[in-house]
């Protein structure tokens, strides 16, 4: 099989190997790939609600849901209700998460580092512009498709 004919099926694949690589040396930590992501974002972003962390790290709703019970229930993160709107609440870590996070970059480091081992630092900056690219085009997609107001057909006019 040619990979040029099939990028998408070769994005996949590295994505679930970098993944798999990354839990190898998170498992340490007690953290999966899901979990790590979130909490490194979070940390970044503290103060934000769930549905912004949901945008940064382009996890689902349902599973950021769980992936934060997870990281509240090992005493990473704590969620805080806000003084105008106690249905909305705001994401912190915990100072065991500050601890915790400095172990974390290195395996994200290291990981990454794995990765693109053979790659000049201009293929790198081409790759990850592209990646970025493919991201930016694929999330457009999913913006136009949720915001589409379905269309009635000539039947359900009828």
């Amino acid at each position: 099989m040619d990979s040029v004919l099939f990028p998408g099926f070769s994005l996949s694949e590295a994505g679930r190997l970098y993944a798999r690589n990354f839990e190898k040396r998170s498992r340490s930590l007690g953290l999966d790939f899901t979990q790590s992501r979130a909490l490194i974002v979070l940390a970044e972003n503290e103060g934000v609600t769930q549905q912004r962390l949901s945008e940064l790290t382009a996890i689902a709703s349902p599973w950021l849901v769980r992936t934060l019970d997870r990281l509240e229930a090992i005493g990473l993160a704590r969620r805080h209700p806000r003084r105008a709107d106690r249905r909305v609440r705001s994401l912190m870590i915990t100072e065991e998460a500050r601890a915790v996070l400095p172990l974390l970059w290195n395996i994200v480091g290291e990981s990454l580092h794995e990765a693109l081992r053979g790659l000049s630092s201009e293929e790198t900056a081409v790759l990850v512009n592209a990646l970025h690219r493919v991201i930016a085009n694929l999330s457009d997609l999913d913006r136009r498709a949720a915001t589409a107001l379905p269309r009635p057909s000539a039947v359900d006019l009828c």
